[in-house]
């Protein structure tokens, strides 16, 4: 028997042991919520009925409305919000057990149009490494709008089902529906051409479907790299991605109220549901947020997981960013047009206010306009937009901010504030602007452009993208001079109020030129200092929870005069999101590994180990098995000596083939949480993505190892039969 939720019945029995750790949170989340809530009533009422500037004439009572207006919204979503996470701890995520009989017949499409070829092999390869009880229900198909002759060999040699098209209509919807035409199976899963998925993604998502009326189920969409606000701040350490507080807190508290957000990839959906509904809805730019809402329409159910199933590459330039951000907001608002959900009757009243307050999020432009412009009306033309003293923002308003970013601190469990909220909104509002207002209108316009993912780019972002930000900058300085200039001689409070509000909205605007100024894009993450000769003994741990950034740490021994020395590095390795690894490294000096060449060619004798390091020594190795740890001993050593003399070859990783056996029979390379092995690399004369294709494929993550490597006359049987055994399985 196949076990369905990795861990579902350990997941259960930790729910019932911390029940009353859960209970605790429920109560302190409400307790908050509705704290937050009677501040913000308070703070509604004072805004309302105290704070219009009557004597200030007609002008400043119309920006008064204004910005009243756009508060109203802002905090009508975070009502919204606030409401779907009251209960968030008791969402039961566990899907409906399954038999491995039952595991129905499933389709995965990959659409593409103009990626490259190495990149659609990742996806490609990922998607054949994903586990089923029966292999042979489980049906691939790429998807290429492209008509390329070079992504057609390519699923030949991968034998991948390749669907092409001669008419090009609707765009992905198009593709994708021409794809259901050609296909049979009950389920579908979609993937972008970059996102790979995990090998229990179907395991973990099919049993959804066993028992409710499911229309699809989505997971996190997750990136191998930093996001450009992680990158371009020097904030991976500190801050998550983007993204990770839409897909693993907002979409799984949507699961309450049924209003679920499909989002296009790392997804599951019903045949059926989809042939109800017409296939995927064209016509607009994001098929994804139509389709999601049409099926829910029909009466299906929209499921959303946080555990992340699948990987793929963050858009890498301010430029392609901008351009996915503006596809999404023009398509939002597109679809909630075309759907007309706010007239339909087989919706709910929280089905159509949560799909309300996503539109209404894309408007968050023209907010935060308004809120930027607020005090520069009073600091540059003396318009009294808000009457009130600097007591009264301390008594109406911060109570309601501190409290409601408690709320979003415990609900986000730390992924967000409302501090990067307002970072990434400021961000993104001089490109989204537009857009909005456009779409708004009806005014179409072309955004359909596939966001370039390759990692070949030179520049972070033009100058030209930090020209808001200059200007924003340079305005909120002005207005600060000038009212410290006035602030002695009148009005000092409500001056203080003002630039408050200034000073906060100059620290935005720094914060979004960093972002979009960015930094040159580094693809050759390196571990530096690493020589020709040295022999490792890697140890990987894998981690329970999803790291927000991949790291790779490495510990550095170096012999000299009888003294250990230690060096400490970090680098980032693609490909690593839930791995911590830990290298050990007793280093070999160049002249030796010289003259031990030397020796061995000119007297054809074998190196002894005491010139190569020290004997090998009984290795411990930690496999977990049906819950419980076991302490299993590697009984045969390695001579590290012929490892070693093999390293002063152009190879990349070395195994000796008793060693590879014994990992297979523990189990190592397969389900143990430590996984130790015990390699040589010269890492001189490799590249940055070969090396993060070996490490893939050492943890058993994503196996993309290259052809060339396999076509490389070094490998031996043993290295041929293990890579054999991964990609198999």
């Amino acid at each position: 028997m196949i076990e369905i939720a990795a861990g579902e019945g350990e997941d259960r029995h930790m729910e019932k042991k911390q029940g009353g750790t859960k209970k605790k949170n429920t109560g302190w989340n409400k307790f908050f919520i509705i704290l937050t809530m009677i501040f913000t009533l308070d703070y509604l009422i004072w805004r309302i009925f105290f704070t219009i500037p009557k004597e200030e004439g007609i002008v400043s009572i119309v920006f008064w409305a204004i910005l009243l207006l756009a508060e109203c919204v802002g905090l009508l979503e975070m009502a919204v919000h606030f409401y779907n996470m009251y209960d968030y701890d008791r969402i039961k995520l566990h899907p409906p057990y399954m038999k491995k009989e039952d595991f129905p017949e499933v389709d995965i499409f990959i659409p593409t149009i103009n990626e490259e070829v190495p990149l659609l092999e990742k996806t490609l390869i990922a998607c054949k490494q994903m586990e089923y009880p029966d292999p042979n229900k489980v049906h691939i198909y790429l998807c290429d709008d492209g008509n390329r002759q070079e992504v057609k060999e390519l699923a030949e040699r991968l034998y991948i089902n390749y669907i092409t098209r001669e008419e090009h209509k609707d765009a992905k919807a198009g593709n994708l529906n021409h794809a259901l035409q050609l296909s049979h199976s009950p389920y579908i899963a979609v993937f972008d051409a970059d996102m790979m998925p995990k090998k229990k993604f179907l395991m973990k998502t099919i049993p959804w479907f066993g028992k409710e009326r499911t229309g699809f189920v989505q997971t996190p969409q997750n990136f191998c790299y930093p996001d450009l606000f992680q990158y371009n701040l020097y904030a991976a350490d500190h801050i998550p991605n983007e993204q990770d507080y839409f897909y693993k807190v907002v979409q799984v508290a949507k699961n309450k109220s049924n209003s679920v957000i499909f989002g296009g990839s790392n997804a599951v959906l019903s045949r059926k549901a989809l042939e109800e509904t017409g296939g995927f809805v064209t016509g607009v730019v994001t098929e994804d947020f139509a389709t999601g809402i049409e099926i829910e329409k029909k009466g299906y159910k929209g499921i959303a997981i946080p555990e992340v199933l699948a990987s793929g590459m963050p858009p890498m330039t301010f430029k392609e960013l901008v351009g996915q951000r503006r596809r999404w907001a023009k398509g939002c608002i597109q679809s909630g047009k075309k759907t007309h959900f706010l007239f339909s009757k087989k919706l709910t009243f929280l089905q159509k206010l949560n799909y309300l307050t996503a539109i209404s999020y894309w408007y968050t432009p023209v907010k935060r306009l308004i809120y930027f412009m607020a005090p520069l009306l009073f600091a540059f033309f003396g318009i009294m937009i808000v009457k009130c003293r600097l007591y009264q923002v301390f008594l109406f308003w911060l109570p309601m901010y501190i409290s409601g970013n408690i709320c979003m601190r415990r609900f986000s469990r730390n992924i967000r504030t409302t501090k990067w909220t307002d970072i990434y909104e400021t961000t993104l509002t001089p490109w989204l602007l537009p857009t909005v207002l456009a779409a708004g209108i009806g005014k179409t316009e072309s955004l359909f452009r596939v966001t370039d993912k390759s990692t070949e780019t030179e520049n972070n972002s033009a100058f030209r993208y930090t020209i808001p930000y200059l200007c924003g900058i340079t305005l909120s300085i002005i207005g600060i001079v000038r009212l410290v200039g006035l602030s002695g001689r009148e009005q000092t409070f409500t001056y203080c109020v003002i630039l408050f509000w200034l000073f906060l909205n100059l620290y935005f605007m720094v914060m979004a030129l960093y972002i979009a100024a960015g930094r040159k894009i580094k693809t050759d993450y390196q571990i530096q200092n690493i020589s020709a000769g040295a022999i490792f003994t890697l140890e990987a741990e894998m981690q329970t929870e999803i790291k927000a950034e991949a790291k790779l740490k490495a510990e550095m021994q170096t012999e000299s005069k009888g003294q250990s020395r230690t060096k400490r590095y970090t680098a980032q390795c693609k490909g690593f999101s839930d791995h911590f690894v830990l290298v050990e490294i007793p280093l070999l000096k160049d002249s030796d590994i010289k003259d031990m060449k030397e020796r061995k060619e000119n007297t054809g004798k074998e190196l002894t180990k005491r010139e190569y390091g020290k004997e090998s020594e009984r290795k411990e190795v930690t496999v977990r098995k049906s819950g419980r740890e076991e302490s299993k001993g590697i009984n045969k050593g390695i001579n590290k000596g012929e490892i070693a003399e093999k390293s002063l070859l152009k190879g990349i990783i070395f195994l000796k083939e008793t060693e590879i056996t014994l990992c297979l029979k523990r189990g190592l390379l397969q389900n143990s949480d430590n996984r130790q092995y015990l390699f040589e690399i010269d890492w001189t004369n490799i590249d940055t993505d070969t090396r993060c294709c070996y490490m893939n494929f050492l943890y058993n993550r994503a196996p993309v190892l290259p052809q060339e490597l396999k076509r490389n006359g070094i490998f031996d049987e043993c290295i041929t039969a293990l890579i054999s055994r991964l990609t198999n399985e």
